[in-house]
């Protein structure tokens, strides 16, 4: 096994053992027993189990940038906010860790989240859903007339509740029929043509690939 295959077995390992036991239950030596490795071997790489979790976290970020990318260019209304809100749905779904991460999950991530200073601290300041649909607004694929910071407000609010979906427990609605029916209230505030989408998609994968880079900075 070379260097890098360890590493991702490592990095694999560590993302399956926080979403089953947590931060605060995991150890070093899971990680080694799980690989199959000495422990030395797992120390040598990652000096603590914190930077090892960062790690983890970091590349489940990057997992997580790729799956929204991907559904905002596939969708014919990518330049849209309720496209914003499906890529965000559809990617979650498919990664619980970074699920998990975006909400800053206490079951998950535990006493590393008062750590101070955390990696959610330390990471570049993510732009907020306000400033997200004043771009989107500037771009001219929200209605001038719509109160950003009132949205942004509900849209936050609403956001643990798609989460909430995911496990499709009986009794509630699926996630898919959550995310449609939030998706077609967020078509109102689109201008009455339909808005730039071709300059909003463009907005939205500009920022993105400025916070990778942002993420790659910190990251080296």
């Amino acid at each position: 096994m070379n260097e890098q295959e360890r590493e991702r077995d490592i990095l694999d390992a560590t993302a399956d053992l926080l979403l089953r036991v947590g931060y605060n239950k995991l150890t070093m030596g899971d990680v080694a027993d799980a690989v199959a490795l000495h422990r030395g071997l797992v120390y040598l790489r990652f000096k603590s189990k914190d930077e090892l979790v960062e790690a983890v976290v970091l590349r489940e970020l990057d997992r997580y940038a790729d799956a929204w990318r991907e559904q905002v260019e596939d969708d014919p209304r990518g330049g849209s906010v309720a496209s914003v809100y499906r890529a965000m749905v559809h990617a979650l779904k498919a990664l619980p860790l970074a699920s998990a991460i975006v909400a800053r999950d206490a079951e998950v991530f535990g006493k590393y989240l008062r750590k101070r200073p955390s990696f959610f601290e330390r990471r570049p300041n993510a732009m907020g859903t306000s400033e997200f649909l004043q771009v989107m607004q500037d771009a001219g694929t929200v209605r001038r007339d719509v109160d950003v910071q009132a949205v942004a407000f509900i849209l936050d609010a609403l956001t643990p509740a798609l989460r909430s979906t995911f496990p499709g427990e009986s009794g509630q609605p699926s996630s898919d029929e959550v995310l449609e029916t939030l998706a077609d209230m967020l078509e109102t505030l689109a201008p009455a043509h339909g808005g730039d989408l071709e300059t909003g998609k463009a907005v939205l994968l500009s920022g993105l690939e400025q916070a990778r880079a942002d993420q790659g900075g910190q990251e080296s």
